[in-house]
Protein backbone atom coordinates (compact mmCIF):
# COMPACT_ATOMS: atom_id res chain seq x y z
CA UNK A 1 0.00 0.00 0.00
CA UNK A 2 1.13 3.45 -1.11
CA UNK A 3 1.69 5.81 2.06
CA UNK A 4 -0.52 8.58 0.39
CA UNK A 5 -3.33 5.72 0.52
CA UNK A 6 -2.57 4.52 3.95
CA UNK A 7 -2.51 8.19 5.06
CA UNK A 8 -5.89 8.24 3.62
CA UNK A 9 -7.50 5.25 4.73
CA UNK A 10 -6.51 6.78 8.41
CA UNK A 11 -9.04 9.32 8.25
CA UNK A 12 -11.75 7.23 8.65
CA UNK A 13 -9.58 5.27 11.11
CA UNK A 14 -10.97 4.71 14.99
CA UNK A 15 -14.61 5.89 13.49
CA UNK A 16 -13.41 8.91 12.00
CA UNK A 17 -11.61 9.45 15.08
CA UNK A 18 -15.50 10.24 17.15
CA UNK A 19 -14.14 8.93 20.29
CA UNK A 20 -10.87 7.88 20.07
CA UNK A 21 -9.15 11.06 18.88
CA UNK A 22 -5.32 10.38 18.60
CA UNK A 23 -4.32 13.95 17.53
CA UNK A 24 -6.67 15.40 20.61
CA UNK A 25 -3.83 17.13 23.05
CA UNK A 26 -5.12 14.79 26.04
CA UNK A 27 -3.89 12.16 24.03
CA UNK A 28 -0.53 13.78 24.08
CA UNK A 29 -0.56 15.15 27.71
CA UNK A 30 2.20 14.12 30.32
CA UNK A 31 1.24 12.52 33.60
CA UNK A 32 3.07 14.14 36.00
CA UNK A 33 4.12 11.25 37.86
CA UNK A 34 6.75 10.74 34.47
CA UNK A 35 8.39 13.62 35.41
CA UNK A 36 11.54 13.05 37.75
CA UNK A 37 14.45 15.46 39.36
CA UNK A 38 17.74 14.44 38.83
CA UNK A 39 21.09 14.87 40.63
CA UNK A 40 24.49 14.21 39.02
CA UNK A 41 26.91 12.62 41.50
CA UNK A 42 30.13 14.67 42.47
CA UNK A 43 32.36 13.17 39.93
CA UNK A 44 29.87 13.45 36.93
CA UNK A 45 29.68 9.72 36.11
CA UNK A 46 26.39 9.05 37.69
CA UNK A 47 22.55 10.37 36.93
CA UNK A 48 20.33 9.74 40.22
CA UNK A 49 16.78 10.09 40.54
CA UNK A 50 15.75 11.74 43.95
CA UNK A 51 14.29 9.23 45.85
CA UNK A 52 10.87 9.36 48.07
CA UNK A 53 10.00 12.29 45.55
CA UNK A 54 6.20 13.67 44.50
CA UNK A 55 5.73 17.22 44.09
CA UNK A 56 7.63 19.01 41.67
CA UNK A 57 7.30 22.62 40.75
CA UNK A 58 9.87 24.11 38.08
CA UNK A 59 9.78 27.94 38.61
CA UNK A 60 10.31 30.46 36.02
CA UNK A 61 10.26 34.41 36.43
CA UNK A 62 11.79 37.61 34.77
CA UNK A 63 12.19 41.15 36.64
CA UNK A 64 9.54 43.71 35.86
CA UNK A 65 11.01 46.97 34.23
CA UNK A 66 8.17 49.79 33.79
CA UNK A 67 8.61 51.73 30.80
CA UNK A 68 5.45 53.56 31.31
CA UNK A 69 5.30 56.95 29.97
CA UNK A 70 2.89 60.54 29.59
CA UNK A 71 2.84 59.62 26.40
CA UNK A 72 1.79 55.91 26.48
CA UNK A 73 -1.30 55.01 24.68
CA UNK A 74 -4.07 54.27 25.66
CA UNK A 75 -3.51 54.20 29.61
CA UNK A 76 -2.25 51.16 29.91
CA UNK A 77 1.22 50.74 31.90
CA UNK A 78 4.04 48.69 29.86
CA UNK A 79 6.77 46.77 30.95
CA UNK A 80 9.95 44.97 30.01
CA UNK A 81 11.36 41.64 31.10
CA UNK A 82 14.70 42.17 33.06
CA UNK A 83 17.21 39.54 34.51
CA UNK A 84 15.44 36.16 34.71
CA UNK A 85 15.67 33.43 37.58
CA UNK A 86 15.00 29.86 38.12
CA UNK A 87 14.24 27.84 40.88
CA UNK A 88 12.61 23.98 41.47
CA UNK A 89 10.80 22.86 44.54
CA UNK A 90 10.56 19.70 45.32
CA UNK A 91 8.99 17.43 48.21
CA UNK A 92 8.83 13.38 48.96
CA UNK A 93 9.43 10.82 51.35
CA UNK A 94 12.95 11.16 53.18
CA UNK A 95 15.07 8.81 52.41
CA UNK A 96 18.63 9.13 54.27
CA UNK A 97 20.01 6.05 53.22
CA UNK A 98 19.75 6.85 49.72
CA UNK A 99 23.17 8.16 47.53
CA UNK A 100 20.97 11.30 46.57
CA UNK A 101 19.88 12.59 49.39
CA UNK A 102 23.60 12.19 50.81
CA UNK A 103 24.61 14.38 48.04
CA UNK A 104 21.92 16.76 48.52
CA UNK A 105 22.88 17.12 52.79
CA UNK A 106 26.88 17.39 51.39
CA UNK A 107 26.18 20.37 49.30
CA UNK A 108 23.68 21.81 51.48
CA UNK A 109 26.52 21.72 54.21
CA UNK A 110 29.46 23.49 52.22
CA UNK A 111 26.77 25.58 50.18
CA UNK A 112 28.15 23.87 47.19
CA UNK A 113 26.53 23.92 43.58
CA UNK A 114 24.50 20.65 42.18
CA UNK A 115 23.87 19.53 38.58
CA UNK A 116 20.19 18.77 38.52
CA UNK A 117 18.32 17.17 35.33
CA UNK A 118 14.61 16.83 34.91
CA UNK A 119 13.54 14.09 32.94
CA UNK A 120 10.61 12.65 30.99
CA UNK A 121 11.28 8.37 32.43
CA UNK A 122 8.61 7.85 30.20
CA UNK A 123 10.04 8.84 27.11
CA UNK A 124 13.72 9.10 28.01
CA UNK A 125 14.51 12.22 27.25
CA UNK A 126 15.37 15.60 28.85
CA UNK A 127 13.82 18.21 29.73
CA UNK A 128 15.67 20.68 31.81
CA UNK A 129 18.86 21.16 32.93
CA UNK A 130 20.99 23.60 35.27
CA UNK A 131 23.56 24.59 38.19
CA UNK A 132 21.67 24.87 41.64
CA UNK A 133 22.43 25.16 44.89
CA UNK A 134 20.34 24.25 48.20
CA UNK A 135 18.56 27.21 49.62
CA UNK A 136 16.05 25.13 51.81
CA UNK A 137 15.91 21.51 52.70
CA UNK A 138 13.56 21.12 55.93
CA UNK A 139 12.60 17.48 57.16
CA UNK A 140 9.39 16.66 58.86
CA UNK A 141 9.22 13.87 61.56
CA UNK A 142 5.36 13.89 62.64
CA UNK A 143 4.71 11.39 65.35
CA UNK A 144 1.74 9.36 63.20
CA UNK A 145 3.38 9.79 59.83
CA UNK A 146 6.38 9.20 57.72
CA UNK A 147 9.64 11.80 57.52
CA UNK A 148 9.44 13.89 54.54
CA UNK A 149 11.56 16.29 53.28
CA UNK A 150 11.40 19.74 50.94
CA UNK A 151 13.78 21.22 48.79
CA UNK A 152 14.40 24.56 47.06
CA UNK A 153 17.16 24.57 44.52
CA UNK A 154 17.78 28.02 43.27
CA UNK A 155 19.15 28.04 39.90
CA UNK A 156 22.76 29.51 39.04
CA UNK A 157 22.83 31.17 35.52
CA UNK A 158 20.57 29.82 32.85
CA UNK A 159 17.95 26.92 33.39
CA UNK A 160 18.37 24.79 29.73
CA UNK A 161 15.02 23.86 27.35
CA UNK A 162 16.66 20.19 26.59
CA UNK A 163 13.50 20.11 24.14
CA UNK A 164 15.08 23.34 22.36
CA UNK A 165 18.86 22.18 22.82
CA UNK A 166 18.95 18.87 23.15
CA UNK A 167 22.32 17.19 24.22
CA UNK A 168 23.86 13.87 23.06
CA UNK A 169 24.19 11.12 25.12
CA UNK A 170 20.80 12.30 26.65
CA UNK A 171 21.79 10.12 29.93
CA UNK A 172 19.07 8.88 32.15
CA UNK A 173 19.12 8.15 35.76
CA UNK A 174 20.00 4.20 36.87
CA UNK A 175 16.77 2.53 36.36
CA UNK A 176 14.93 5.68 35.74
CA UNK A 177 12.46 5.68 38.37
CA UNK A 178 12.50 6.93 42.02
CA UNK A 179 10.19 5.15 44.99
CA UNK A 180 6.53 5.51 44.34
CA UNK A 181 3.95 5.87 47.04
CA UNK A 182 1.28 3.04 48.11
CA UNK A 183 -1.80 4.03 49.28
CA UNK A 184 -2.01 1.25 52.65
CA UNK A 185 -4.73 1.02 54.85
CA UNK A 186 -5.04 -0.95 58.18
CA UNK A 187 -8.56 -2.47 59.50
CA UNK A 188 -9.35 -4.65 62.57
CA UNK A 189 -9.12 -8.44 61.40
CA UNK A 190 -11.44 -10.84 61.55
CA UNK A 191 -10.47 -13.07 64.33
CA UNK A 192 -8.99 -11.53 67.73
CA UNK A 193 -5.34 -10.71 66.98
CA UNK A 194 -5.72 -10.12 63.36
CA UNK A 195 -5.29 -6.80 60.98
CA UNK A 196 -6.54 -6.56 57.56
CA UNK A 197 -4.20 -4.86 55.51
CA UNK A 198 -5.81 -2.69 51.66
CA UNK A 199 -3.16 -1.74 49.15
CA UNK A 200 -3.68 0.42 46.40
CA UNK A 201 -2.66 0.17 43.39
CA UNK A 202 -3.15 -3.02 43.44
CA UNK A 203 -0.24 -5.52 42.87
CA UNK A 204 1.22 -5.46 39.65
CA UNK A 205 2.01 -8.99 37.69
CA UNK A 206 5.04 -10.89 38.78
CA UNK A 207 5.26 -8.01 42.00
CA UNK A 208 5.37 -8.91 45.65
CA UNK A 209 4.72 -7.88 48.40
CA UNK A 210 6.53 -7.23 52.10
CA UNK A 211 6.32 -5.99 55.16
CA UNK A 212 8.25 -4.36 58.11
CA UNK A 213 6.72 -3.06 61.33
CA UNK A 214 7.84 -0.82 64.31
CA UNK A 215 7.27 2.18 65.83
CA UNK A 216 6.92 5.45 64.32
CA UNK A 217 8.55 6.73 61.86
CA UNK A 218 9.57 3.63 59.96
CA UNK A 219 12.38 4.18 57.40
CA UNK A 220 11.51 3.85 53.36
CA UNK A 221 13.79 1.47 51.75
CA UNK A 222 15.75 2.81 48.38
CA UNK A 223 14.71 2.30 44.97
CA UNK A 224 15.81 -0.72 43.74
CA UNK A 225 16.92 -1.93 46.99
CA UNK A 226 16.51 -5.87 48.02
CA UNK A 227 13.93 -6.38 50.46
CA UNK A 228 13.85 -9.18 52.89
CA UNK A 229 11.37 -8.97 55.06
CA UNK A 230 8.55 -10.86 55.83
CA UNK A 231 6.78 -11.46 52.66
CA UNK A 232 2.65 -11.30 52.24
CA UNK A 233 0.14 -12.45 49.87
CA UNK A 234 -1.60 -9.05 49.91
CA UNK A 235 -4.86 -10.26 50.49
CA UNK A 236 -4.21 -12.75 53.98
CA UNK A 237 -4.88 -10.88 57.31
CA UNK A 238 -1.69 -10.54 59.39
CA UNK A 239 -1.20 -11.65 63.22
CA UNK A 240 1.10 -10.76 65.73
CA UNK A 241 0.82 -6.91 64.87
CA UNK A 242 1.38 -4.25 67.74
CA UNK A 243 -1.52 -1.82 67.51
CA UNK A 244 -0.34 1.46 67.30
CA UNK A 245 3.13 1.03 65.48
CA UNK A 246 3.48 1.46 61.87
CA UNK A 247 3.12 -1.33 58.83
CA UNK A 248 5.12 -0.56 55.85
CA UNK A 249 3.95 -2.29 52.39
CA UNK A 250 6.94 -3.00 50.13
CA UNK A 251 6.21 -3.33 46.85
CA UNK A 252 9.27 -5.53 44.81
CA UNK A 253 10.00 -7.00 40.98
CA UNK A 254 10.20 -10.29 40.77
CA UNK A 255 14.16 -10.21 41.79
CA UNK A 256 12.81 -8.39 45.00
CA UNK A 257 14.05 -4.96 43.95
CA UNK A 258 12.32 -1.92 45.66
CA UNK A 259 9.18 -0.65 43.47
CA UNK A 260 6.99 1.17 45.31
CA UNK A 261 5.77 1.71 49.62
CA UNK A 262 3.27 3.05 51.90
CA UNK A 263 2.73 3.18 55.43
CA UNK A 264 0.68 3.20 57.92
CA UNK A 265 -0.99 2.88 61.84
CA UNK A 266 -1.73 -0.60 62.60
CA UNK A 267 -5.12 -1.75 63.96
CA UNK A 268 -5.84 -5.23 65.82
CA UNK A 269 -8.96 -7.04 66.37
CA UNK A 270 -9.74 -7.87 70.13
CA UNK A 271 -11.39 -9.86 72.04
Amino acid sequence: MRKNDFNKLQLFAFDSNDYCDFTSSVAKAIAGKDILLCIWNLDGTKLLAISGQQGLTINRSADQIEITSKDTQGGWKSYLAGMKEWSIDNDGLFVPSDQSHSILSQAFENSDPVCIKVVDRKRKVGMFGGLAVVTDYPIEAPHDDAVTYSITLSGMGPLVDLSTAPVEPDTMPDGSAALETLTVVSVAGTSAGQTSIYVNPVLAASDKYFYRTGTAPLEYPSYGEIISETSWDGTSPISGLTAGNQIMIIETDAEGKTLKAGVAEIIVKTD
